[in-house]
């Protein structure tokens, strides 16, 4: 999943409506099929109370097994959401045609209107999803707290819709699928543990962007220390 950054241009991402149905059926399947890979600790059990705000929720990004284990989270908590994906993802044949399906909107492609479609989403009611690195960071990318350089965009589709920003910390996915890896590792030994943390939300209020960025990597970088 990618940030884009705020866009004035006219140009418009072609989003059918979002199937939230469909989401909950593929949340199913994927948690079914994950199970074949890997061991799930997802906590707590809902995302925190928002206070009627519409919420972006915002992740690190490790794998491209990210992209199943958050619409796996994102079904135990009964929340279809649209993601964020970056939008090279959508040309690969088998690969594009799911994330259509699914709901998400191809980001970072410099063409403009995903900061459109998010915040369309939002007023619609439905959450948004971002991994704020906009890409997978390997592991010898990322700085000392584990995670890589935040982007932006995250904070301005919130700020435009006065949304709360709801950390995410992942970690163990590059068990499952290592980062420069074509495919997933088949758990010969024992299946790795991914844990999936959601935290307490984010007000942006009057702080400025960077502050709001700081506080969103300090609590992430907080938890994935934790969980170790």
């Amino acid at each position: 999943m990618a940030a884009p950054p705020p866009s004035t241009d006219d140009a418009a991402v072609d989003l059918a409506p979002f199937d939230t149905g469909r989401f909950r059926w593929w949340a199913r399947l994927i948690r079914f099929l994950g199970h074949l890979l890997c061991r799930t600790d997802c906590r707590p059990d809902r995302v925190p109370d928002t206070d009627g705000r519409p919420i972006v929720l915002v992740a690190n990004h490790r794998s491209l097994a990210d992209v199943f284990v958050s619409v796996d989270a994102l079904g135990r908590f009964d929340l279809p959401t649209r993601c964020l994906v970056r939008a090279t993802y959508f040309e690969r044949r088998g690969l594009g045609r799911w994330l259509r399906w699914l709901g998400c909107i191809p980001a970072g492609d410099g063409r403009g209107g995903s900061f459109a479609a998010a915040a369309e989403t939002l007023a619609a009611g439905h959450p948004v999803a971002i991994m704020v690195e906009g890409r997978i960071t390997p592991p010898d990318q990322r700085d000392e707290d584990g995670l890589g350089e935040f982007r932006p965009g995250f904070v301005a589709i919130a700020r435009e819709a006065d949304a709360a920003i709801v950390p995410i910390a992942i970690v163990g996915t590059d068990e499952v699928w290592p980062s420069r890896a074509t495919l997933p590792r088949l758990p010969w030994r024992g299946r790795p543990t991914v844990h999936v943390h959601v935290l307490e939300p984010i007000l942006i209020g009057d702080r400025t962007d960077d502050e709001v960025m700081a506080a969103t990597r300090k609590a992430m970088a907080a938890e994935i220390a934790a969980i170790g």
